[in-house]
């Protein structure tokens, strides 16, 4: 079932069903359904995170139902997934039908999992001339795995064919803005989207979609504003939950974000990108142990496979550094390297040193990242950064004014450096120093500040007029404590 066909969870049918088959494993008597019925509820239970009882429920369908398609399609399904192609296909071949909807598409699923796109083109192209029940949702369809698979050129051809056919159709309208905003266009994906609410307000498939590209357009009110409207519709909304989550966190309201993520783990079995997020909001409280919970719950869950396994290794590192576990903490940044024989390990080993007071070590740990790195300069700026977050300002200045020394034609490297001498600066009361800095970063590197002094930049101002709003507001920046900064 595709994703997009979930609101199919909150018809009547489907939980009168679900509550059927529930009763039965609770220790009522065994009930009867449809093997396509049963299927349902096992993707129910697949969106929901709970595979364990999603495979269970295949079980029971082919129980009653052997040989039937549409729980042999969803087990071969979740073998391909799972890297077994061959047991996935030693499973398709126990349907005898290949011209079954379901086998045609999990066949073209199957190429293209395997790189073969050209032939997966051809494949359905050919089944779609001699496909005779509504050739529209066929081509609707196609248009989604090729989405899927982020063939976006062969994707939009095919959501073209269906539009074409039904264009009033909401799938197929959805679609599109599904495609929009899979192509970086959210922008068009939002005028769309809208459109189609104005004629059905209920549509929380759509309300997911605004959101989701309100958020990639970095509308982040507006995000929050079409995940309420879908929770208004359905209060237990997982989808909008999570968006409005993951909005929160976007705009560093940690505590609000973690209110919510609680409130939907509480409520549904979750993969493990939302824990990553709320140990991270955790950390950010320095509630540093329930950091750690929710983290190592995120690397449980990913199984080291994850597209986020490297964030997942770096916070659980963070934490254990903030926790005083250096050895733990060193662990994870090996992980890390074994993932990405590029990633720099002496640097971070030296800032969880740094972290935890044992300055030679780090300076061992960082002289090694230098004397490694290809980019001396940039190499000096990193160990730099690496030392402000640190508070050791003075040892930070020095790698940056290094940089202004070697970079004869004051790049990048020297852009930032600037901005970071200002921070420095600022952080240490040295006001003529933090001027001067200020002036040339504010011309040069605008962008740089927001990673340094950003914070103290008021929403009315632009990043390149900061320098003149200091110097208009001295008796804010001269009274400057940088224990207690400016709000």
């Amino acid at each position: 079932m595709p994703t997009e066909d979930l609101s199919y969870f909150q018809e009547e049918e489907f939980k009168r069903n679900l509550r059927s088959y529930e009763q039965m494993l609770q220790g009522g008597q065994s009930v009867y359904l449809e093997a396509d019925e049963l299927t349902d509820i096992a993707e129910y239970y697949l969106v929901r995170n709970e595979t364990e009882k999603a495979m269970d429920c295949i079980d029971y369908a082919l129980h009653l139902h052997p040989g039937s398609i549409d729980p042999l399609i969803f087990l071969a399904r979740q073998k391909m997934f799972n890297g077994d192609i061959e047991e996935a296909r030693t499973i398709r071949n126990c349907i005898s039908d290949p011209n079954d909807r379901e086998v045609i598409f999990f066949d073209a699923e199957i190429m293209l999992r395997e790189g073969r796109v050209q032939e997966a083109i051809q494949f359905l192209t050919d089944k779609a001339e001699t496909e005779e029940d509504d050739l529209a949702m066929f081509f609707y369809d196609t248009a989604t795995l090729f989405l899927d698979y982020e063939c976006l050129e062969q994707a939009e051809k095919w959501g073209r064919k269906a539009l074409d056919m039904e264009p009033d159709n909401e799938k197929f309208i959805k679609f599109k803005a599904d495609y929009l905003l899979a192509s970086n266009q959210p922008q068009e994906a939002i005028s769309i989207l809208n459109s189609l609410l104005d004629n059905n307000p209920y549509n929380t498939n759509a309300w997911h979609a605004l959101g989701e590209a309100y958020f990639a357009n970095e509308e982040y009110q507006k995000t929050l504003e079409a995940a309420d409207f879908a929770l208004a519709i359905d209060e237990h909304d997982a989808q909008a939950l999570l968006l409005k989550a993951n909005c929160q966190f976007q705009l560093q309201n940690f505590e609000e974000a973690h209110r919510i993520y609680r409130r939907y783990f509480q409520e549904f079995h979750s993969n493990e990108v939302p824990y990553l997020f709320d140990g991270v909001c955790l950390a950010a409280q320095g509630r540093n142990e329930e950091a750690l919970k929710q983290l190592l719950k995120a690397d449980n869950l990913s199984k080291g496979i994850s597209v986020e396994q490297q964030h997942i290794y770096a916070n659980l590192s963070d934490v254990y550094s903030k926790l005083h576990d250096t050895a733990r903490a060193f662990e994870y940044i090996d992980k890390i390297k074994e993932l990405n024989p590029d990633y720099d390990a002496d640097l971070y080993k030296g800032h969880v040193m740094m972290q935890n007071d044992d300055q030679e070590a780090a300076a061992e740990y960082y002289q090694r990242s230098i004397s490694n790195h290809k980019d001396k300069l940039e190499a000096h700026l990193l160990v730099g950064m690496s030392l402000v977050e640190n508070k050791a300002f003075n040892d930070g200045r020095k790698h940056f004014l290094f940089i202004l020394e070697k970079d004869k034609e004051k790049g990048p490297h020297s852009q930032k450096a600037y901005a970071y001498l200002a921070y420095c600066a600022m952080m240490q009361n040295q006001h003529q120093e933090f001027l001067y800095y200020l002036k040339i970063a504010c011309k040069e590197a605008p962008d740089i500040l927001e990673y340094t002094v950003g914070r103290y930049i008021p929403e009315e101002v632009e990043p390149e007029d900061f320098y003149y709003y200091v110097v208009t507001h001295g008796d804010i920046f001269w009274s400057f404590d940088p224990e207690h900064p400016i709000a």
